[in-house]
């Protein structure tokens, strides 16, 4: 697969429109036990942040228009996918030989404490094992506190923590939402395989996680996902190749955004998903800088 110009991307970034549906199997899948899955963090912020290229940090630019983006997530690359970094290698090996080996890479923060991105090749297995059907979904650990949650924040490097008394968080009454603002967004969701660890998450409007609630269609982050889970659910044999990287603006503790790029393993032009999911919410201002919202 090629590697985009910047030129090309930004030109894409123009032409395209709503981003046309995958089409979603709901036939049924059996039980199944876990498989082992091969899980990494890194704790280098250089690697962290070698996930990003000059390419992708344009879409933590790109103007939000909630009547072109309605469900506040746009096409990439007319929704063709690019792996980014060495994950890159990992997809091709994996489509070539058709050999899969569930993994979770998560790249951990960089040194200002903002997460980076997270890469994984999700098996139906992966999926089974965090079902609702197996196991209750856990809450966050006290411990997962992420950049711009709180307004004094302060993040310690040595133990990979922040610490803060004051939460940007907030009830807001919006246009066709009243609740928080913002929620723990993961980037791989734990429907995947996902964790409740700070490496896995960032700070996310409501409408970032799930565009603008519809149940049947739903938008934000939760495409990405629910078009992934009916593909595996409908090809419990395959896999699925799935990365998502948050973009941030300069020295920004909360990402503008979120990339997501994500396709079959064993049928690659079975399930192709890149799309740019806008880190914003209607009827709010947010200080990326900071995490505070008005």
């Amino acid at each position: 697969m090629k590697r985009i110009s910047a030129a090309l991307l930004a030109l894409t970034l123009l032409l395209v429109g709503c981003t046309p549906t995958p089409s979603r199997s709901t036939s049924s899948s059996q039980s199944t036990s876990s498989s082992e899955t091969a899980v990494s963090t890194s704790t280098s912020s250089s690697q962290a942040s070698s996930e990003s290229t000059a390419d992708t940090q344009n879409l933590a630019d790109v103007k939000f228009d909630v009547a072109q983006y309605p469900e506040y997530f746009m096409p990439v690359n007319a929704n063709q996918p690019v792996f980014v970094g060495q994950f890159k290698a990992t997809v091709q090996q994996a489509q070539r030989t058709r050999e899969i080996s569930p993994q979770v890479n998560y790249s951990g923060l960089d040194s200002l404490g903002r997460t980076q991105s997270v890469s994984a090749i999700v098996t139906y297995k992966m999926m089974a094992a965090h079902s609702s059907a197996v196991t209750k979904r856990p809450a966050f650990p006290s411990t997962t506190k992420v950049a711009g949650e709180f307004a004094d924040g302060t993040y310690n490097p040595v133990t990979h923590q922040w610490h803060g008394n004051v939460r940007n968080n907030k009830i807001m009454q919006l246009p066709g939402y009243r609740g928080y603002i913002y929620n723990k967004s993961h980037l791989l969701a734990w429907s995947l395989g996902g964790d409740m660890q700070t490496h896995n998450v960032v700070l996310g409007t409501r409408a970032q996680n799930v565009g603008s609630n519809q149940q049947k269609d739903p938008g934000g982050m939760a495409y990405s996902e629910t078009v992934t889970r009916d593909y595996l659910k409908a090809h419990p044999d395959d896999a699925v190749a799935y990365q998502a990287i948050p973009m941030y603006r300069g020295n920004e503790l909360v990402p503008r955004g979120v990339q997501v790029i994500a396709q079959a393993i064993k049928n690659p032009s079975a399930l192709l998903v890149n799309v740019w999911t806008f880190n914003t919410q209607l009827g709010a201002t947010i200080n990326y800088q900071t995490g505070q919202v008005n």
